[in-house]
């Protein structure tokens, strides 16, 4: 996760009071803040340095050092159109525009989410998940509302490969699944908020089960990412558009897509078997 700004845009919601003063100066001035002390910073944003040092911990930095050099290396390469690109979360009224404008602002958003998703993911975190899929005995996937197709596609896909992929999409059928998986299965749990109580639940019983859990949700702190073993991070791009659940998707099937992908690459076998069984 290079991306300092994507970074600090994406947890806007999460930082306290504080916290949030010293991340709009960042994104107001990014070059001056990048080759600014942590004294500096402390004294512009009118706050202490644990504030400056706890902003820099809830980015996932090791520290101010570390921050500053992401964003030192990312003004010295700044993408111009990053700040238009938030911009579009004050787009609130679609109501208002001509096709012509939502046909622009919605292909926008969704590219530059999945655009700026690809900042965010933890190559690590990635290749964790796609080792505990591959060698999983079962795959219970988790998801309500807009997430649901997410899940369902995900079944499709792992089926395909072989894997024993089957997806909950109401309370009463999750924690019934969630109390009966081995250590040897594997939980994904896709949220976008991370915090909609029936999936924490779930959560919570996957959690005391000892069950492996992958989260898909928003970039940030939120209460499922403290629950899961591993946090595949999104983009919230256009989170105050009406239509950002259908982003959510779009960003959450993408890395559905990558995990498919990658484990395609492990199990060529079962997908060729796949494919001669279909074919005419």
């Amino acid at each position: 996760m290079d991306n300092c700004l994507i970074r600090v845009n994406e947890a806007l919601d999460t930082f306290s009071k504080q916290e949030l003063k010293v991340a709009n100066y960042v994104l107001k001035h990014p070059n001056e803040v990048s080759i600014m002390t942590v004294a500096e910073l402390s004294h512009k944003c009118k706050c202490s340095t644990a504030t400056i040092m706890r902003f820099c911990y809830a980015l996932k930095y090791d520290g101010y050092r570390d921050f500053i050099k992401s964003l030192y290396s990312e003004v010295r390469n700044k993408d111009q159109n990053q700040e238009q690109i938030y911009s579009f979360n004050n787009a609130k009224n679609l109501d208002e525009m001509s096709i012509k404008s939502l046909i622009y602002t919605i292909s926008k958003l969704n590219f530059e989410a999945i655009n700026s998703t690809s900042k965010i993911l933890n190559e690590d975190d990635v290749s964790k998940a796609i080792n505990l899929i591959d060698k999983a005995n079962k795959v219970h996937i988790y998801a309500l509302s807009g997430s649901v197709v997410v899940a369902d596609d995900a079944v499709f896909k792992f089926q395909r490969l072989g894997i024993d992929a089957q997806s909950y999409k109401d309370q009463h059928s999750q924690i019934l699944s969630a109390s009966f998986l081995n250590p040897s299965d594997v939980a994904l749990v896709i949220s976008y908020t991370g915090e909609t109580d029936d999936i924490l639940n779930t959560a919570k019983i996957l959690k005391k089960n000892k069950i492996p859990v992958i989260a898909i949700l928003k970039y940030g702190d939120n209460s499922l990412s403290k629950l899961a073993d591993i946090n595949l991070y999104h983009s919230s791009i256009g989170k105050d558009l009406k239509t950002y659940s259908t982003r959510s998707r779009v960003v959450q099937n993408n890395i559905i897509d990558i995990l498919f992908t990658a484990l395609s690459q492990i199990r060529k076998d079962q997908l060729d078997k796949y494919y001669k069984l279909f074919a005419k």
